[in-house]
């Protein structure tokens, strides 16, 4: 019991990550991120350590560990799906520009995700006598 308690809290964590880095790509489609670093700036470590420089990589390496971590198989093809859905909105929609910049990177992730969710094994979930 305990152990399905702890499995659902680090599902809903690695989901809030995915969040955040999907909120950090779409950020930085909005321009809101520090400006590339150059040969002669100066510029602080906070800067060049900023989140949301980095966040499709944090969208990407949460939404992998998500599918190696979640035993819900269904749960996740749907979540995945879902989120290809959502990058070819991204891509094809008329109103801004900003999802149309992370819309590529939320397909990418979608389809990579979804490809191993759908070739891993189903684990029994119970022996039958």
């Amino acid at each position: 019991m305990q152990k399905d308690r702890f499995r659902k809290l680090v599902d809903l964590l690695v989901m809030i990550a995915m969040l955040f880095g999907w909120i950090a790509m779409l950020s930085a489609g909005f321009g809101n991120t520090a400006p590339a670093d150059s040969e002669g700036s100066e510029t602080s470590g906070a800067a060049r350590l900023n989140p949301l420089r980095y966040g499709f990589y944090i969208f990407g390496i949460a939404a992998l560990v998500f599918v190696f971590v979640s035993k819900r198989r269904a749960f996740s093809g749907r979540l995945f799906m879902g989120i290809i859905i959502f990058g070819m909105f991204s891509l094809c929609q008329p109103f801004t520009i900003a999802l149309y910049r992370c819309g590529f990177q939320t397909l990418l992730v979608g389809t990579l995700a979804f490809i191993i969710i759908s070739h891993m094994k189903i684990e029994a979930q119970g022996h039958r006598s």
